[in-house]
């Protein structure tokens, strides 16, 4: 998944950790620690992936680029790759927090399957940073029943990254989902009816603005520049916007509309193969026979003998 867009020129000279380089320690895929902060010395720092932190005790302050949060048992931070922060303890104070970092790949493997799972998991950490973007909510507080939960599920996970048993992969994987899950469920209940819940809503609309742009132009010779372009977003923001939203990838998105319409031209109309190709913005055949199948299971020649079979 590109995160690309939150790498900002202005970040160039700040410390990043790459997955690489620290291997994000044993497993390459995801660590997890649960540490004390005793003063100020933590210096503003990136990575390149994400980082879950939650404050199990004590009180202090969380940097996220220039701003100051305070932050207190409970709050809980989903820091997307590229964006600076770090965490301070409060004068004469200490906090305890856990720290979960995991890569993209780790929770949404880059296939299509399972594709609205995937949705709501990119949403689970999306959305607090595109609301944090805006400057209207910098952080949000756990409750109660959900704060016990999830401090639940990190002791577990800590303890089986710890232990290693058989499975413990599979399990923390399976974790993190519902960690995520109830993050996204704390927050969305959190900013329901304020300004925030306002700003998130505008994504979606981004989305259907694109979906009406490819609908009425997609026999045109499309790119994501241009599309992107077109809802004046950045290519690699709008993509994974854009995949968030309607749980497809905008060039898949495109495909199934044009495939659309080749059906009903194929069905209504007596034009040839590459005629068709052409009318819904595949200019080589090849790439038309290709997509058809991979969308319908069958090639457009098999596809109009079906219809035509159908019609005697």
């Amino acid at each position: 998944m590109d995160f690309s867009y939150f790498d900002k020129p202005e970040y160039l000279g700040i410390l990043i950790f790459d997955t690489i380089e620290k291997g994000i320690r044993q497993d390459k895929s995801f660590f997890i620690r649960k540490y004390n902060i005793t003063d100020n010395k933590t210096i503003l720092h990136r990575h390149t992936y994400i980082q879950i932190n939650y404050v199990n005790s004590g009180c202090g302050y969380h940097y996220i680029n220039d701003k100051k949060i305070e932050i207190s048992k409970g709050d809980i931070f989903i820091v997307p790759p590229y964006v600076p922060h770090k965490i301070i303890a409060d004068d004469n104070n200490k906090i305890e927090v856990f720290e979960f970092e995991f890569t993209s790949d780790f929770i949404l493997p880059n296939t299509s399957n399972n594709e609205n799972c995937s949705t709501y998991l990119e949403f689970a950490y999306l959305k607090p940073f595109m609301v944090e973007e805006e400057n209207v909510k910098l952080r949000f507080t756990l409750d109660g029943i959900v704060r016990e939960e999830v401090e639940r599920i990190l002791n577990e996970v800590l303890q089986e990254y710890t232990l290693k048993n058989d499975g413990y992969v599979l399990l923390t994987k399976a974790l993190l989902i519902k960690l995520l899950i109830l993050v996204n469920r704390s927050f969305t209940k959190d900013i329901s009816g304020t300004e925030a819940e306002v700003i998130f809503n505008k994504y979606k609309s981004v989305v259907q603005d694109a979906k009406e742009y490819i609908e009425e132009n997609f026999s045109q010779e499309l790119t994501l520049d241009k599309i992107a372009n077109a809802v004046s977003y950045s290519k690699s923001r709008f993509c994974f916007l854009f995949k968030a939203v309607a749980g497809e990838t905008c060039i898949e998105y495109l495909n199934r509309v044009r495939i659309e319409k080749a059906k009903e031209l194929l069905k209504n109309t007596s034009l040839s193969i590459t005629e068709i190709s052409f009318n819904v913005g595949y200019y080589t055949t090849s790439n038309f026979n290709k997509n058809f199948k991979l969308i319908t299971g069958v090639t457009p020649k098999s596809y109009r003998l079906s219809i035509l079979k159908g019609l005697k």
